[in-house]
C-alpha cells in the first residue's frame, strides 16, 4: 500500500517553489482540486506531496495593469463569470467561464487550475487564445510571461517548467470597438464538456464598412486549442460577408487534425468546425 502523500501549505510563492523542488517531480499543486481529486480517486496518480496554493496571498485578484486585464491563478470560475470588470473589458471570457460544468464546479475550479491542467476538452483555453492572453509563470529565476499560443504543448502538457507555478494570466484589453463571442456545442448533457468550442473576435474600420481584424480560436477538437492568423487575415479589408466567413470556416476545418472521443468522431468534429466557426464569426460581426 502506497504511503499517504504529504500535505504542504506554503504561505508564499518562494515557499511553494521550494516545496516543488524539495519533493520532486511527483509532487502536485492544489488549488481548486476539481481535476486533481478525480485523478487521485481513480488512482491515476500517486503524488509524494500535495502542495496547496490556497494560503498564498495575492493570487485571487482581478485588476488592470499596463493596458491588460490581470487575473490571479486562484480566482474561481464563478468570480470571472460574474466580475463587472471582466464583463466590461472581456465579456466573451466571462461568458466562457460561465459555461463550464455546473455551478458547483464553477464555485471551486480556478483559472490557474484549468490552464495548468491543459485538458483539451475545456472551454476557457480557446477564449484566452482568441484574446491573445499570456500566462504568468513564476519560478526560481523570477517571473516570465508565456504567450498562450505557446503555452499548450499537447495532451495535458504545458510549457511550464517543473519548478514553475502558474500565478496568473494577462489579457490585453481589446479596443472598445472589438466584439467577441464564445460558442460551445455539446453532444450530451448541458453540463458536459464541449464537442467543440469557438471563440471569435471582430473589429471593423471606423466607417463600419470593412473588417480590420478577425480572430478565431477553436477548442476541444484537437490536442491543443487551434488558431491560424494567416487564415484570419483573409477577412482583412473585406466586408466579412457570407462567402468570406465560410472560406475561413472551411480553412479551419481543413487544417485542424481533429480527434475522436465519446463526444464525437474526428469526421464529425471537422464538419462541426465548418458550422460553428462561421456561426461564431457571424455573431461577433453582427454585434460589431
Amino acid at each position: 500500500m502506497a504511503a499517504a502523500a504529504a500535505f504542504v501549505q506554503p504561505i508564499s510563492i518562494p515557499q511553494a517553489i521550494e516545496s516543488l523542488r524539495s519533493y520532486g517531480e511527483d509532487a502536485r499543486l492544489v488549488a481548486g482540486g476539481t481535476a486533481l481529486s478525480i485523478l487521485l480517486r481513480e488512482r491515476l496518480i500517486q503524488p509524494t506531496a500535495l502542495i496547496s496554493l490556497n494560503g498564498i496571498a495575492g493570487l485571487n485578484s482581478i485588476d488592470t495593469e499596463d493596458g491588460s486585464l490581470h487575473i490571479g491563478a486562484l480566482v474561481r470560475h464563478a468570480e470571472i463569470a460574474h466580475s463587472p470588470l471582466v464583463r466590461t473589458l472581456a465579456p466573451a471570457l466571462a461568458h466562457a467561464f460561465g459555461l463550464v460544468g455546473n455551478v458547483r464546479i464553477r464555485n471551486v475550479a480556478t483559472v490557474g487550475g484549468v490552464l495548468a491542467e491543459a485538458d483539451y476538452a475545456s472551454d476557457p483555453p480557446a477564449a484566452f487564445l482568441a484574446l491573445d492572453a499570456s500566462v504568468e509563470a513564476t519560478g526560481p529565476s523570477g517571473v516570465r510571461h508565456i504567450p498562450i499560443r505557446e503555452f499548450f504543448v499537447g495532451f495535458f502538457e504545458t510549457a511550464l517548467a517543473p519548478d514553475e507555478i502558474l500565478t496568473g494570466v494577462r489579457i490585453p484589453i481589446p479596443p472598445q470597438d472589438t466584439r467577441a463571442v464564445y460558442e460551445k456545442y455539446v453532444t450530451r448533457s448541458s453540463e458536459d464538456r464541449p464537442c467543440i468550442g469557438v471563440a471569435a473576435a471582430v473589429r471593423f474600420s471606423p466607417d463600419g464598412r470593412t473588417c480590420d481584424e478577425v480572430r478565431v480560436a477553436v477548442g476541444a477538437v484537437a490536442e491543443t486549442p487551434q488558431r491560424f492568423p494567416e487564415v484570419e487575415a483573409i477577412a482583412h479589408g473585406s466586408a466579412l460577408d457570407n462567402d468570406v466567413m465560410q472560406t475561413i470556416a472551411d480553412a479551419y476545418a481543413n487544417r485542424i487534425d481533429t480527434l475522436s472521443d465519446m463526444r464525437g468522431s474526428a469526421w464529425y468534429r471537422t464538419e462541426m468546425i465548418r458550422v460553428w466557426v462561421r456561426r461564431a464569426i457571424q455573431q461577433a460581426r453582427d454585434r460589431a
